[in-house]
């Protein structure tokens, strides 16, 4: 059985395959977060082999095992923004569409919905919306992957939403 705390031990004291299977257990996770910020499957991989160099070097700063894809991803995070701000920036536009295929909803109609949406938000906003409420992270775990106050990331929902639900007529849900 798969216990994170082990490996994450073994990585600290410079296992590399135990380091390797840890980000082996979420590659997916891990290769759609890069690639929605690069929109390149190159670019995509070259951010996660950076990330992974640096989380390798500094895995003994990290100070809670349970944490360690939210650390991982944090960096990953980051590096993917200083790769996007170095290369050409792609319209929000882009991104979307590439957001697109990476989910899946109920109607091409609900896509177009969200798509547009998410759209009208700013990135910061949008990232915390699509770790939030499409990628399933609880509000502490943004908090740490976005590197602000669990407050901030709260207000930022709360307003993100009552946007949103402004811009779709005041719609709620229908459940």
């Amino acid at each position: 059985m798969y216990n994170l705390q082990d490996f994450v031990q073994k990585s600290k004291n410079g296992d590399i395959s135990a380091f390797m299977e840890l980000l082996k257990e979420k590659e997916s996770l891990i290769y759609n977060i890069a690639f929605s910020y690069t929109k390149n499957p190159y670019d995509a991989e070259d951010c996660i082999s950076e990330a992974s160099i640096k989380a390798f070097d500094k895995l003994k700063q990290l100070r809670s095992e349970e944490k360690f894809y939210c650390w991982f991803i944090s960096i990953l995070i980051n590096v993917c923004r200083k790769n996007v701000k170095t290369s050409k920036s792609p319209s929000s536009e882009e991104d979307l569409h590439n957001i697109r295929d990476e989910f899946s909803y109920q109607s091409v109609d609900d896509k177009l919905i969200i798509e547009d949406l998410l759209c009208k938000l700013k990135e910061d906003d949008r990232e915390i919306i699509v770790l939030r409420y499409l990628k399933d992270y609880s509000i502490k775990d943004i908090a740490m992957i976005m590197d602000m106050p669990l407050s901030t990331i709260k207000t930022r929902i709360y307003r993100s939403l009552a946007y949103l639900r402004e811009k779709n007529g005041g719609m709620k849900n229908e459940y």
